[in-house]
């Protein structure tokens, strides 16, 4: 099976390329769905308001002709009589225009959540070259959304004259009826017509945000390069890392090698390994290693004892233990060794008081 080419991008977008593409304002975006809240809002708020609308205009009517004189007899009181309407229907209308556009913010804060960007409200003079924006009315992309929005066009299409095809019965039988109860059967009509309408969109909403969430990510694939780059970028490139490595290993054992003068012993394998051991019986509870090490650096702990006096006892069985037992310099020895280093250092000390 043939390898993918490493320019193929074929990894999932990281944590740190998401937030770089939320920060630039590049977000999952459906235009469906605002329009199918919309829509939803608008149908809920016209049957609580639509009663008032109607009733608030019924009265009003009432008051205009039931006067001593008609305000249509009187051009400065039809004028008052007219911007009074205007006034009270704007009043009734502003509550359903609030309820849209928050339909419509809500819908997007789903799909996309809070984002605050700058970065798409920075000009761009390449969208407004005449040259490029004619290109793009003619390119592939364009048509295919072309194509998509006469098919959400016929599809709605469909339902509506389904449902409207089965209550041509109903409008027929109400051509006899009083204005109030053709008006109420209208209205009923209209808002069965509204919803069905509301809930096609509703699924051409549902299919388009799962469709915009999964163009998002395949957008933002990144390239097997790409990810090495990243991870460079954030954590440094391997030569670096493994530099510092040497260097702090070279400085820990910089810092260790400083300790041998302050040892009471080092016991050696005779050669290939060598542990220094302190102990203060007044700060210490235990004896502890202050250096290791093996083959050369094993040597440079006895190079640095003799240069400083330090006791040299070669205990091979003794020295490995504590060699591979004892993780890092300042930690003590086990409690089982005990017992051989007592042995050890309380024969230093009389060797001490004799030299004296």
């Amino acid at each position: 099976m043939a390898e993918k080419p490493a320019s193929e991008k074929t990894e999932k977008p990281t944590y740190r390329r998401l937030q770089k593409a939320k920060k630039d304002g590049q977000v999952a975006h459906s235009e469906e769905l605002p329009a199918a809240a919309s829509i939803l809002v608008l149908i809920l708020v016209l049957v609580l308001v639509s009663p008032a609308m109607l009733n608030s205009f019924i009265l009003q009517m009432r008051e205009g002709m039931s006067g001593e004189i008609s305000v249509f007899a009187d051009s400065g009181a039809f004028i008052g009589f007219f911007n009074k309407i205007i006034l009270n229907s704007v009043l009734i209308v502003l509550p359903v225009f609030a309820a849209l556009a928050a339909g419509s913010i809500a819908s997007c804060i789903v799909v996309s959540g809070l984002n605050f960007s700058s970065k798409p409200v920075v000009p761009n003079f390449d969208a407004v070259n005449p040259v490029k924006g004619f290109g793009k009315l003619f390119n592939v992309k364009s048509i295919v959304k072309l194509g998509i929005s006469i098919a959400k066009l016929i599809f709605i299409s469909i339902i509506v004259w389904k449902y409207l095809q089965g209550r041509i019965e109903e409008l027929a039988a109400i051509r006899w009826a009083w204005t109030a109860q053709i008006v109420a059967a209208i209205a009923k009509i209209i808002y069965g017509m509204l919803l069905r309408i509301s809930v096609a969109i509703l699924i051409i909403a549902a299919l388009d945000v799962l469709f915009q969430k999964w163009k998002y990510i395949k957008d933002l694939m990144m390239t097997k390069q790409e990810i090495k780059q990243e991870r460079r970028d954030s954590d440094g490139s391997p030569e670096l890392k493994s530099r510092l490595r040497r260097i702090q290993i070279d400085m820990a054992k910089k810092r260790m090698l400083q300790e041998i003068p302050k040892a009471n012993v080092v016991l050696v394998n005779p050669t290939h390994v060598a542990v220094a051991l302190r102990y203060d019986p007044k700060t210490m509870e235990a004896p502890i290693m202050v250096a290791k090490g093996a083959d050369h650096i094993a040597e440079k702990i006895r190079e640095i004892a003799r240069a400083y006096g330090v006791p040299i006892i070669r205990r091979p069985e003794l020295a490995r233990t504590i060699y591979s037992s004892v993780k890092k310099p300042g930690d003590p020895i086990p409690q089982k060794l005990y017992a051989a280093v007592a042995e050890i250092l309380a024969m230093i000390y009389r060797l001490k008081r004799r030299g004296a």
